[in-house]
């Protein structure tokens, strides 16, 4: 990781954001604060951060409605880790941010010790995936082609319009070819690791990828009572 990554936080509560601030720049992340999620919007427009932490309650556009549109959006933002501040101990919420693309949540009230290791385990992995292969590598599967390094997929030429989340298991499916991925293994292997409801997360991301593959959705297979894998077809 290198020094002074950047944390966007958005948070009305003044008082957490200050703790929170105050804490990062403890560890050494450079920290800019937003007290609503238009404002966020605002300060997205004019930098790209290493990490976003949203609370899921804020005045006007919620949290889940930031994730949906930066997800939605074709920026650099876009690719941007999002863990998830929440009061609600219940699964509903934290299962939807992350069915919209976000990377973790933690509940309020929280360790410090806990959430400082998490923002690193996710600006950590985040690096990592962006250098895991080098910048011209390409896989093929018949008409699909996915760069890793670019962060895009087309099938015959054409560019399919996939969430960051949507694009990482495609590209592990189809680097595995053939192999069987299980729910938890894709969870663990995207996500950090496990979540409850993790079938739900995964087969939510399936079914909008399989919209998106066309007539190639039957190379994603369901193997029943396991996971999925992709086989190629010519």
């Amino acid at each position: 990781m290198t020094a002074r990554n950047t944390v966007l936080v958005i948070d009305d509560e003044l008082s957490l954001l200050k703790s929170v601030k105050d804490r990062l720049e403890l560890e050494n992340f450079s920290v800019i604060t937003c007290t609503s999620a238009e404002q966020a919007v605002e300060t997205l427009a004019r930098l790209t951060p290493d990490l976003l932490v949203v609370d899921l309650r804020l005045p006007g556009m919620s949290g889940l409605d930031l994730c949906r549109q930066i997800r939605a959006e074709e920026s650099p933002s876009r690719l941007v880790p999002i863990m998830f501040l929440t009061t609600d101990r219940s699964e509903t919420n934290k299962v939807l941010g992350l069915e919209l693309g976000g990377d973790d949540y933690i509940t309020k009230p929280f360790s410090p010790a806990e959430f400082v290791a998490r923002v690193k385990a996710l600006i950590r992995r985040s690096l990592q995936a962006r250098d895991a292969d080098g910048p011209d590598e390409t896989l093929a599967s018949g008409k699909l082609e996915i760069n890793y390094s670019r962060h895009e997929a087309r099938i015959s030429g054409r560019p399919l319009d996939l969430a960051p989340k949507e694009f990482e298991i495609l590209y592990l499916l189809v680097k595995k070819n053939g192999r069987v991925m299980t729910r938890q293994f894709l969870m663990e292997r995207i996500w950090g690791r496990p979540y409850a409801n993790t079938s739900r997360v995964i087969d939510t991301h399936i079914k909008n990828l399989r919209k998106s593959l066309g007539r190639l959705q039957d190379c994603l297979v369901t193997v029943e009572g396991l996971g999925y894998k992709w086989e190629a077809k010519e």
